[in-house]
């Protein structure tokens, strides 16, 4: 396959990020990809797509089976029934005086035999003894998958919650979105997205790749108004470089607000940006 021009790539970027290339495509945009210039080309591209193919995604099917809490709720009380429930195995234990006694007659009767039956004795106690802790360890196991399953569905639940909140924030009651993508000002960089609901008057902000930065520090977004920057939101990326601000006030008409901005500045803000603008993003017209 020949290669493929920086058109050709946008026009497949969407069947990219959804995998639905053919095996000519993948390789062909790959190979594409490793040279950096057209990487950080498409990298916009890319991350308006993976944004928009993951609230998509979300849009669908974010409510969990009306059954599954119940059918959860019952295996772990089940399993829980079972790891707490008093183990058969001890009982070789509760007859170690008899044991011992029988020891003990067959050591008065050595000579004839006994001390065949005696090791006979031990060997199933020692097997009794290791069994009945094998079943202590797989019990403690139990416990700790339970423990686990539990911790991963509340964990489920809560990312299902800040998804449904993302996207009523993004869409509110209505469709009227605009996206605007901020781009680095160098080769590569970190890449920004502004979900503005026009209607609403709100704006939701996901980011991806921003650098750490110091606890007096913060990043600013910026609307360039009227030629003039207005600002809009401070923010802190988490420790994997993602930011996600929501519920920030955008006027509810486009007329004069040319361009979104991110600047770094003090964590108090500044009335004006203290640097030229590392990610800008022009507002589509």
């Amino acid at each position: 396959m020949k290669p493929l021009t920086l058109d050709e790539l946008r026009d497949l970027a969407p069947a990219f990020v959804m995998g639905t290339l053919s095996l000519e495509e993948q390789r062909a945009f790959e190979g594409a990809m490793a040279d950096a210039t057209v990487a950080a080309a498409l990298e916009p591209e890319l991350s308006a797509h993976r944004a928009a193919a993951e609230f998509l995604s979300t849009s669908h099917a974010v409510t969990p089976p009306s059954s599954l809490k119940a059918r959860v709720l019952s295996r772990i009380a089940a399993e829980n029934a079972n790891a707490s429930a008093p183990s058969p195995i001890p009982k070789p234990i509760a007859t170690a005086t008899p044991v011992d006694t029988s020891v003990r007659d067959i050591n008065s009767r050595r000579g004839r035999g006994g001390w065949l039956t005696a090791g006979v004795l031990a060997v199933a106690l020692a097997a009794s003894l290791v069994l009945l802790l094998d079943v202590k360890k797989e019990a403690l196991g139990l416990r700790g998958q339970i423990a686990s399953q539990s911790t991963d569905i509340e964990q489920t639940r809560t990312r299902l919650a800040e998804r449904e909140k993302l996207l009523a924030t993004i869409l509110g009651s209505g469709t009227d979105v605009t996206l605007v993508r901020l781009s680095p000002n160098q080769p590569t960089g970190p890449g920004m997205q502004v979900f503005w609901n026009v209607k609403e008057g709100r704006a939701t902000v996901t980011a991806s790749g921003l650098a750490p930065i110091a606890r007096d520090r913060a990043y600013a977004l910026w609307m360039i108004r009227d030629g003039k920057p207005v600002a809009l939101a401070l923010f802190n990326p988490d420790a994997s470089g993602r930011a996600v601000v929501q519920d920030i006030t955008v006027p509810t008409a486009m007329q004069g607000v040319a361009a979104f901005a991110v600047t770094e500045e003090p964590a108090a803000g500044s009335p004006q940006p203290t640097m030229t603008p590392f990610l800008v993003g022009a507002v589509p017209k």
